[in-house]
């Protein structure tokens, strides 16, 4: 009897032990299954992860039920002044917005995720066609361009969508994502009308051309492969050579001529145009020097300053020096900026172009009337001249509006006491008009082309 009590006691105790563990091993499961979803899921805006979009994307590729899918990576354009100008606390604010909208719109086969900054990725199961696509990145954009309000703020901002296809352009998930990526950045640096790209496989070629480009301008010589062109500047009225701009040709010993439109960007984006455009400056400077002594003249040389060149801390300081050890006049020289550059509204670069003008340099804003066009920058900066962009004088003949936008930069200019020259001149019919319209100076194929130092003095020099 004792011992048939003592095992039935023993089985009430195993039953017990047996159910104890059952219940924590249930409770610990549920733990796992909770960090397991939080490891996934990113913790500002609540969508899953980078971590998390890997591994969908490889159940994808391995599953068996699913016939194709769409990758969209997606970057929040005009993100990063918030974070700058506002702070990270409000930047967080405005992230996790966006996050709830993607959390609204998609559909059960559309899964959105944040992968990091102000970069999100929607997977899009079983699609139908490309319209389908098409139209989901339609609505994405279109929702992500709704203001968004953090007190006292309000912010708009815009996006720029990349799309790869399962199984159409890689069936291995890590070229899906670099296809993606590049298909977004594709958007970005080449300024579609479409604010999405789907994938095409010559933006490989592009990306290794430009990969190609950056190797030679690392390897190349300078003194033997760039050189620099020329082309004048003429006062409308009575057509004397006032100037001529400065441009940079690259002559590769095997690659042949390679456009500046091709390297001046890849030497921006790599830092590289700071010491293209001190031997740009450099040489400049020894040609108009010797122009303005031998021909006893007052010419002025255009030189095109990159927004890198600007912001670099040293270019005024290396600017000053290289005047003063060559014996370079001030009133030789005319810097041509962008308008981005003048539109940067910070004290340094205000200081900047007060220190250019109290040195006696002349300013010009290139490609003027059609980008930003702010009246708040030219009244604010020392500018000294508007140069009208080729893109208005093309159709200034035939184009009213053209004509109306030349005519009020004019009337503007003499307003603000700005000399405004006309680009890419090239009729006899765009002369005249220009001429009734009061602009001051023109350059352009009408006067003359870009040419060499030797065959420019010959052309505009020697009488």
């Amino acid at each position: 009897m004792l011992d048939r009590l003592m095992l039935k006691t023993e089985k009430e105790i195993n039953e017990y032990l047996e159910k104890q563990i059952a219940e924590r091993t249930k409770e610990l499961n549920l733990v796992n299954q909770n960090l397991e979803e939080i490891s996934n899921r990113d913790v500002l805006t609540g969508l899953y992860n980078r971590r998390y979009l890997i591994h969908h994307l490889e159940n994808l590729v391995s599953a068996n039920g699913v016939e194709n899918f769409a990758l969209l990576y997606i970057d929040a354009n005009r993100f990063k002044p918030i974070n700058d100008s506002y702070g990270h606390s409000i930047g967080d604010k405005v992230l996790a917005a966006l996050g709830n909208r993607f959390s609204e719109f998609c559909s059960p086969k559309c899964t959105p995720f944040r992968i990091g900054g102000d970069e999100f990725a929607v997977i899009i199961e079983n699609y139908v066609d490309k319209f389908e696509i098409s139209d989901i990145a339609d609505k994405i954009f279109e929702k992500l361009q709704l203001p968004i309000s953090v007190s006292p703020y309000t912010f708009t901002l815009t996006a720029s969508i990349g799309i790869t296809l399962y199984p159409e352009d890689a069936l291995d998930k890590d070229v899906l994502i670099r296809y993606a990526d590049i298909a977004m950045y594709e958007v970005k640096s080449s300024h579609h009308k479409n604010n999405y790209l789907f994938f095409d496989k010559n933006f490989i070629e592009k990306i290794n051309k430009k990969h190609e480009i950056e190797f030679l301008l690392q390897n190349a010589d300078y003194n033997k492969e760039f050189m620099l062109f020329y082309q004048p500047q003429y006062n409308i009225e009575n057509q004397r050579l006032v100037g001529m701009e400065a441009l940079i040709r690259w002559q590769h010993p095997e690659k042949g001529f390679i456009s500046p439109s091709e390297f001046i960007p890849i030497a921006e984006e790599t830092g590289m145009i700071i010491h293209i455009g001190e031997w740009v400056a450099e040489n400049a400077f020894s040609q108009i020097k010797k122009w303005n002594e031998s021909y006893s003249m007052n010419l002025k040389m255009s030189i095109n300053i990159s927004p890198i060149q600007i912001k670099n801390i040293g270019f005024i300081e290396w600017l000053q020096e290289k005047m003063q050890a060559e014996n370079i006049h001030a009133e030789w020289i005319d810097l041509e900026i962008t308008e981005s550059v003048a539109m940067i509204s910070t004290s340094s670069i205000e200081k900047i172009f007060d220190f250019l003008n109290e040195m006696g340099i002349s300013i010009s804003i290139d490609d003027f009337g059609t980008g930003y066009s702010s009246l708040s920058y030219i009244r604010k900066y020392n500018i000294d001249r508007l140069k009208i962009a080729k893109e208005l004088i093309d159709t200034i003949a035939y184009d009213e509006n053209a004509l109306l936008i030349v005519q009020a930069i004019i009337m503007m200019a003499s307003g603000l006491n700005l000399k405004t020259i006309s680009e890419g001149v090239e009729e006899t019919e765009q002369l005249a008009i220009l001429k009734k319209l009061g602009c001051n100076e023109v350059q352009g194929y009408i006067f003359g082309k870009p040419v060499p130092s030797d065959e420019f003095e010959k052309l505009h020099l020697i009488k």
